[in-house]
């Protein structure tokens, strides 16, 4: 950690009361539905996903990550966790910057809290605001990086029934062996950093949907900030979020309890499928090493959450399964990502994908 914080810039003073927090988790979590209800407080702003707390360069080395900040394709920054994603998405217009003012922004600076200090000033400034909250499901991964460069920093920590969010994933185009792997890298990562104490703080979403008030006035007590329970009623909101296909929530709308049990909804076939799935799909020796994780299968994660893991005959398996990993690494290694090298997942039992 020592190496980490002596990159950064000397002379830098962060904002007396200001506060930058993170979230992240599995797609398909309720980030979204919770990150438009904490941006109904006054204190608090949320912009659009920018992708950016996610890429494993701005942390190791800023001075050759900030050229690449408003980069796309193949010179864009690379997600540090199992999500395939170049670049990152900082033009919006909540935020209020052009390419141009972020790219030099970016480069006239010697690091990245200082860089976020100038990024994030104006739409604090134009929303009264104190708490800065940037929400990509991938920045689970990069939990730990972004609370050793944040000193006054949080990071909020979206977790769900590992069954309904795979199914979940599954229903809106992601392949059966993605969804898993979202599921399990980015939730183990999360989990990673839950030994900062009072900086770190998992939400479940069957609590935002079934206790909303206590939930969400958790979360607030987190942040420092005062809960009100017209958080809870939705508004215009500042942010437009667009319904995906196979979503069952609009999550600007008010909460309900229909997306709740999306497993159970699924075919016998299907259900079969996405248990094999989940029950021979964990992390590799490769995975274990690169994440510095705890939890390398979800019947590990269903312990440590107290989601109650579902047990599936052995001769279940998905058939399949491994020859959609060992293209999947194929496609990684194509694409200059270090998990194609590096390849995290495998098959229980089995030896590494190659």
């Amino acid at each position: 950690m020592a190496g980490r914080r002596g990159s950064l810039d000397p002379n830098y003073k962060q904002n007396d009361g200001l506060m930058s927090v993170i979230m992240g988790g599995s797609g398909s979590t309720g980030s979204s539905l919770v990150k438009n209800i904490l941006n109904r407080h006054p204190k608090i702003f949320a912009g659009e996903e920018t992708s950016f707390f996610a890429k494993e360069m701005i942390y190791d080395d800023w001075s050759k990550a900030k050229k690449r900040v408003i980069k796309r394709k193949l010179k864009g920054l690379k997600n540090k966790g199992y999500h395939i994603y170049n670049g990152t998405d900082m033009i919006h217009k909540e935020y209020g910057h052009t390419k141009k003012k972020i790219s030099e922004m970016a480069v006239g600076t010697r690091s990245l809290r200082s860089f976020c200090d100038l990024f994030y000033k104006k739409p604090l400034n134009e929303n009264g605001a104190d708490v800065w909250i940037e929400k990509t499901p991938a920045n689970a991964a990069c939990f730990t990086q972004f609370l050793d460069h944040f000193e006054n920093g949080k990071v909020i920590h979206m977790v769900r029934n590992p069954y309904d969010t795979i199914a979940s994933l599954w229903d809106r185009g992601y392949d059966l062996h993605y969804a898993v792997g979202i599921y399990l890298l980015n939730t183990a990562c999360g989990l990673s950093a839950d030994h900062y104490i009072g900086r770190y703080h998992t939400i479940k979403y069957e609590d935002v949907i079934n206790r909303p008030d206590v939930a969400i006035s958790e979360a607030c007590r987190f942040l420092g900030v005062q809960f009100s329970a017209d958080m809870l009623t939705t508004k215009k909101e500042q942010i437009e979020v667009s319904r995906l296909a196979g979503w069952n929530h609009d999550e600007t709308a008010n909460i309900g309890t229909h997306s709740l049990g999306r497993f159970e909804r699924m075919s016998e076939e299907k259900k079969l499928q996405v248990k094999a799935a989940i029950a021979h799909i964990e992390v590799s020796e490769a995975g274990k090493a690169r994440y510095g994780i705890s939890h390398f299968n979800i019947r590990s994660l269903c312990d440590a959450l107290d989601y109650r893991y579902k047990e599936v005959d052995n001769q279940s398996a998905n058939v399949g399964m491994r020859k959609a990993l060992m293209k999947d690494r194929l496609d990684r290694l194509k694409r200059g990502y270090a998990t194609g090298i590096y390849y995290p997942l495998t098959l229980s039992g089995k030896d590494e994908i190659k």
